[in-house]
């Protein structure tokens, strides 16, 4: 079973895509193009030790996580949303959590799939 987020079409701007893909390159769902994970990424940069790994997603680059580093990604954007309660960024790190979710062992799921951040 592949499981799905709504996809809404990008806007044309230009931004940090998010996806989680099979090892295999499968695409299995990805982030709707109303989440500004650029404005996510930069509240997080305000305190690197406390948003490691938020803090290394590369504007420019694309940037891998595993599950296990996934489920530390989920615990930062959990605290993120705590610390800024705005909605906007709520609804941002909620979606995100939900990818990461993707990640993580379920019956009928393969246990080899990556979150991939996709920068320009």
């Amino acid at each position: 079973m592949i499981d799905t987020i709504q996809t809404i079409p990008d806007d044309g701007g230009v931004g940090i895509g998010v996806r989680v893909q099979e090892y295999s390159g499968e695409v299995v769902a990805t982030l709707d193009g109303a989440v500004d994970v650029r404005r996510l990424c930069a509240r997080a940069a305000t305190d690197p030790a406390r948003y490691p790994l938020l803090t290394g997603v590369d504007e420019y680059d694309d940037t891998y996580f595993n599950a296990r580093q996934a489920d530390r990604l989920a615990s930062e954007l959990t605290t993120l949303a705590a610390d800024h309660p705005e909605q906007d960024m709520i609804t941002a790190t909620a979606r995100l959590i939900a990818l990461t979710k993707l990640l993580q062992a379920a019956p009928g799921r393969p246990h080899h799939r990556q979150l991939i951040f996709i920068g320009d």
